[in-house]
């Protein structure tokens, strides 16, 4: 069956199906607009399905190599951006080990995640620093979230992101990262530029791999 064109749930710009991904029942998609490829919505894991996943990860303070991650994550994507203030750990997951580190560090943290620290009250806050850690992989609409991140974030204020960036619709397929079934939504180089011109937000720093760090800019 041919497959139909979707919109993108980071531009709204209509996406192209990739080619098919060998031995891979899962259907892709790509925009030419910002660069993303995502997995066709029809075929995202349930909510349980999905929060049995996440259970599964050995993401604790006795997993040294976690804790390693992350401290990398802030001595190059944080701390030389924004060393005080309050911070919101946005989709911490189960054991909340960045917001840990950030508190060590003379952060005062709130906590979200949709399956394990569900509280709304930080929409009414403002932050100094947003920090989401292998979470944008898993979003259905960025675009959304992206929106609600800006809002909640003061002018001058961090955003920092880890998530792997894909390295184009060409090598899609022998990549590893979207075999998780819980990676759906993948951005690029080129995305994370992409976001700075669509945003109000000043990309500041870039490992080229998987660390972004934007500056909330004044509306």
């Amino acid at each position: 069956m041919l497959r139909q064109k979707r919109a993108c749930p980071l531009c709204g710009s209509e996406a192209r199906p990739l080619s098919p991904l060998p031995s891979c029942d899962r259907d892709y998609y790509h925009c030419s607009e910002c660069d993303l490829i995502f997995l066709c919505r029809r075929q995202l894991l349930s909510s349980e399905e999905e929060r049995c996943r996440y259970l599964q990860h050995d993401n604790c303070q006795e997993n040294e190599g976690y804790v390693t991650m992350f401290e990398e994550f802030l001595d190059h994507a944080v701390l030389p951006f924004c060393d005080r203030g309050l911070a919101l750990d946005f989709g911490c997951g189960p054991g909340p080990v960045l917001g840990d580190l950030l508190r060590l560090t003379g952060f005062d943290v709130d906590l979200y995640d949709p399956f394990f620290f569900c509280c709304g009250d930080y929409r009414q806050r403002s932050y100094d620093l947003i920090t989401s850690t292998e979470v944008f992989e898993h979003l259905a609409y960025p675009q959304k979230i992206l929106n609600e991140l800006c809002d909640i974030l003061r002018p001058g204020g961090i955003l920092a992101v880890m998530t792997h960036l894909h390295p184009g619709p060409g090598d899609f397929a022998d990549w590893w990262y979207h075999r998780d079934p819980t990676h759906i939504t993948f951005y690029s180089a080129t995305t994370a530029a992409w976001l700075a011109d669509n945003w109000p937000l000043d990309l500041v720093f870039t490992d080229q791999q998987k660390m972004l760090t934007y500056r909330r800019t004044a509306l």
